[in-house]
């Protein structure tokens, strides 16, 4: 028997996050990132790989920091990206900036285009070759006094997850010029500008703003153009809605997108692609039949949640091309550009992510994973079959036990079916009774399905079953399925989740005695709910999660807007009580179940005084619980934080469950 998969094993993992096929689809650079256990860092670099698969990936840049965000030339003989090389480190962050590189596939170093302070991103070439528009902070102020770290804000959104308290600097489109003429900024004011994206004639680029008057207050985004020469922009879309990812067509006439008709503040929704006359005017939903949405929803512990790239014109220019979620997958369709049905493009029990096309829109390259795969390089054409080109971490899986998930369905509250999935443990036994721990993703309209989770895996190859389902909430089953919890955290979802657990004990050989719980973000808050409500858990262990819904809308970086939405427009001062009464704070006196908490001091999403509230009140009342805290570290910690932070949180959930086996 091959041994467990155990928590150190993270350090050996490889991570893939990007894959471009080249102009002419004989090529593909991709990103791949690991782990530099002694410094605690990551380290990151571009390979090649051949369409065909006829050889080996082989690396294009080399270097102790990373590289990132590949892509192409439009003839296809340079490559850009993104790299820290040459930075300096920011003594308040830690962290060293990303700047814009090409290298010649003809041979040479790579030349530095950009020297800014910030992070670097969006990159996307001109038609022509001849520049690159990007997106980066506007430069910090030379003759800006030392305020001895003194922060003073008049606006609301003055911190957010990813960038921690903010410093009032917006985000603006810039282009750099190829030949060395230098950059220059092509948007300004006090917004955000993102996801510049080239007309055909290189002579406008369409990007994503929200420069409403309410702007502070709302989730409004819309699709803008900018004049390259004259810098002057004009609004494409309607003021109400959240769009994103523009891109034009062939014939630059028309934008389609991603988004949302009305900004709601929160995910529930189905994401639809859309097109809106260049020249501004009403727009076309697309998928308005197609009852799923656009984007990969599957998570995995292997990435953070996956960029929704620009939807791709096919080469007849008669439909286009996404990626969109259906069940626990994440394939790519394609729509005609008139609209209606929605046709499949590749099928399959995987989750395919930062999809490109080359230029004839019909070969493509794609992250690719699976629940037993964490993710490689995978190609092929639309319409046929889909081939993996790379084996990142083949050497390890093969050395460890892979548990490969079985497919469950149950009914759960209102006769709802409900979908999930099951690992076995390491040296199943069907006459044996089994421990079994249940998963809860969060979101709340995040999906479990057919991704990798290295926590999981650990589990399973621990002796444990692991159990994780797609309660009413989650993406991918329909826009009623996903938008059934908004208003109602904690009632119909908690049933669903209940009834998972009944099913599962109806197997035989789960052992009723030795049922445990976790989940992050919401799946910590339905976590803290459960125990708060039940005794049937030996222990349970909550991630970043919350417990008091009226702290959590004044200091999540997404408060006001995403808990307003999600519990039915209640707020503080209005219906306060409803709030009250589904946070899981209000029930700790209720609380028997040994429960541990684990949360980073830096997150910003589920802010850590929301652990603090729930420690607090639990060791009031006695009840068994322990505290870990990890610096430096944000939300997202589990999936891209500190390796050895990400190492200890998975190893604690599994000791503190044998602890309690």
């Amino acid at each position: 028997m091959l041994p467990p998969m155990a928590a150190e094993d993270l350090y050996a993992f490889r991570f893939l996050t990007d894959a471009q096929i080249s102009p002419d689809g004989t090529r593909i650079a991709y990103a791949m990132r690991e782990i530099d256990r002694e410094k605690n860092t990551y380290r990151s670099a571009i390979w090649l790989v051949p369409f065909d698969g006829g050889a080996p990936g082989q690396r294009l840049t080399y270097g102790t920091g990373q590289d990132a965000q590949p892509r192409w030339s439009p003839d296809g003989r340079m490559v850009a990206f993104a790299s820290d090389r040459n930075a300096q480190e920011d003594e308040k962050t830690k962290k060293k900036p990303k700047n814009l590189f090409v290298l010649s596939l003809d041979g040479g170093e790579a030349r530095q285009l950009t020297t800014f302070s910030d992070d670097c991103g969006d990159p996307m070439w001109s038609p022509d070759g001849t520049r690159i528009a990007f997106v980066v902070k506007d430069p910090k102020p030379k003759d800006a006094a030392d305020d001895g770290g003194i922060r003073v804000y008049d606006r609301l959104r003055y911190k957010t997850d990813e960038g921690f308290l903010l410093d009032g600097r917006r985000k603006h489109v810039w282009i750099a010029d190829i030949s060395g003429g230098g950059t220059r900024r092509l948007t300004d004011g006090d917004w955000d500008d993102l996801q510049p994206s080239w007309s055909p004639d290189g002579r406008s680029i369409a990007f994503v703003s929200n420069r409403t008057a309410g702007r502070e207050t709302n989730t409004v985004a819309d699709i803008w153009i900018v004049d390259v020469e004259s810098a002057s922009t004009r609004r494409i879309t309607d003021e109400v809605g959240s769009y994103g990812n523009p891109r034009f067509s062939p014939d630059g006439r028309t934008i389609a997108c991603y988004g949302v008709a009305k900004a709601i503040g929160s995910s529930a929704k189905n994401v639809r692609v859309f097109t809106f006359p260049a020249t501004g005017g009403p727009g076309r939903d697309l998928t308005a039949t197609w009852d799923r949405t656009v984007g990969s929803t599957v998570m995995s512990d292997m990435r953070s949640q996956a960029q929704t790239l620009p939807p791709t014109w096919s080469g007849d220019r008669s439909r286009i091309i996404f990626v969109g979620s259906d069940q626990g997958t994440a394939n790519v369709y394609s729509v005609p550009v008139s609209g209606g049905d929605v046709r499949a493009e590749t099928m399959g029990s995987h989750q395919i992510v930062s999809l490109s096309l080359a230029s004839d829109a019909r070969r493509f390259a794609c992250v690719y994973s699976n629940a037993t795969l964490p993710g490689d390089v995978a190609a092929g054409e639309l319409k046929g079959t889909l081939r993996q080109l790379t084996d990142i971490n083949g050497e390890l899986l093969r050395a460890r036990h892979i548990a490969s998930p079985e497919r469950v369905e149950f009914t759960g509250a209102d006769g709802w079916k409900i979908e999930g999935w099951v690992l076995k443990p390491r040296g199943f036994d069907p006459a044996k009774k089994w421990p079994l721990v249940l998963e809860v993703h969060g979101g709340p309209h995040g999906a479990y399905g057919h991704g990798f989770f290295h926590e999981f895996q650990m589990l399973a190859g621990r002796g444990y079953a692991v159990l994780y389902t797609n309660p009413r909430g989650s993406h991918a089953y329909g826009e009623k399925f996903s938008t059934a919890c908004v208003g109602d955290w904690g009632g119909k979802d908690y049933e669903d989740l209940m009834a998972g657990v009944d099913h599962a004990l109806g197997w035989g050989w789960v052992d009723p005695e030795r049922l445990y719980v976790t989940g992050g973000s919401y799946g910590g808050f339905m976590t803290n709910w459960i125990v708060g409500h039940t005794d049937r858990f030996r222990a349970a262990a909550t991630q970043r999660s919350i417990s008091n819904n009226i702290s959590a809308f004044g200091v999540s970086d997404i408060g006001w807007h995403f808990w307003e939405h999600e519990m039915g427009d209640a707020s503080p001062w209005k219906d306060p009580a409803k709030l009250v009464e589904r946070s899981p704070l209000t029930y700790a006196a209720k609380v028997k179940t040994p429960l541990l908490i684990l949360h980073a001091e830096r997150d910003l999403r589920c802010p850590i005084e929301q652990a603090e509230q729930f420690f607090t009140a639990l060791r009031l009342h006695g009840a068994e619980t322990q505290f870990v805290r990890f610096p430096e570290d944000n939300h997202d910690l589990t999936r891209g934080g500190k390796p050895r932070n990400r190492v200890e949180h998975a190893r604690r959930i599994a000791d503190w469950f044998d602890s309690h086996r």
